[in-house]
């Protein structure tokens, strides 16, 4: 058995995710847009499309369990010579009856 020390009286850290998040989804208006450029020098474009991809979807999924249907899609871009992606917020995807 592991040797652990149990301590008392140390306050739990505040949730960062809930402060601060990477991408600017929960402000977006639908038209509304942002370029995403690598984090790192060899960052590839296909790795910064999936890793954009992976929040843009963890978000829609959070925003489905609270009952609010956001929409974004996302191209490879390139902007100031800058390879990268944009991410747009679009309408929701509305059936059509009858």
């Amino acid at each position: 058995m592991a040797d652990f020390k149990i301590d008392s009286g140390i306050a739990i850290p505040i949730d960062f995710h809930s402060n601060q998040r990477k991408y600017p989804f929960e402000d977006m208006e639908i038209g509304h847009s942002f370029f995403v450029g690598p984090s790192y020098d060899d960052e590839t474009q296909k790795q910064i499309g999936n890793r954009v991809a992976q929040a843009r979807q963890s978000y829609q999924k959070r925003c489905a369990k609270q009952g609010k249907e956001l929409r974004f899609t996302q191209r490879m871009w390139t902007e100031d010579d800058i390879l990268g992606h944009r991410v747009w917020r679009v309408e929701p995807f509305k059936e059509e009856t009858g």
